[in-house]
């Protein structure tokens, strides 16, 4: 078996700046190419940020909050469609470092099934540049449900790279 040098990201997004989140992601990933990584990680909905106010803000399930209708809205603006500039970009890097990339982001459906409705969701991408999965969380956790659509299980795989499996 030969050495994979993966890294994990520990840096937090640029929270709600999908763009923001984007260029510095970009960063990161040059950081750890330079360090020698074949793999690299980011974590649940790195891109754009966790909603983690829904555990602190006790009006979050109130209907018509105006506070928090207008957080849902900033959410779904910076959510990403996984056709869209942003993961283009990141397929981009990881073609030209050669890495393959594990990031969660909250992904946005703009047309089609699913429309309007944001996912908590994790892509893989090859060091050739290819989404080469796209996982969307089954089942959103107790509040996350207010946020997050249900994925459909069709991500539950594993790919192949140079090195082995990756899921």
């Amino acid at each position: 078996m030969s050495k994979v040098t993966a890294s994990i990201i520990q840096h937090s997004p640029e929270y709600l700046d999908k763009e923001k989140s984007t260029e510095k992601a970009i960063v990161l990933l040059k950081e750890a190419a330079a360090l020698g990584a074949q793999v690299v990680t980011f974590g649940e909905t790195w891109l754009s940020g966790y909603p983690a106010w829904l555990d602190y803000c006790p009006e979050a399930g109130l209907w018509g909050h105006e506070p928090v209708k207008a957080l849902f809205l900033k959410t779904y603006e910076n959510g990403v469609a996984v056709d869209g500039p942003e993961i283009s970009l990141l397929k981009q890097t990881a073609k030209e470092l050669q890495l393959n990339v594990v990031i969660g982001v909250n992904e946005v459906v703009g047309r089609g099934s699913g429309n309007k409705t944001i996912f908590n969701s994790l892509l893989t991408i090859s060091d050739a540049g290819e989404l080469v999965n796209h996982h969307r969380k089954l089942m959103p956790t107790y509040t996350e449900k207010m946020v997050y659509g249900h994925g459909d299980g069709q991500g539950l795989k594993s790919v192949d790279t140079g090195f082995g499996q990756l899921s």
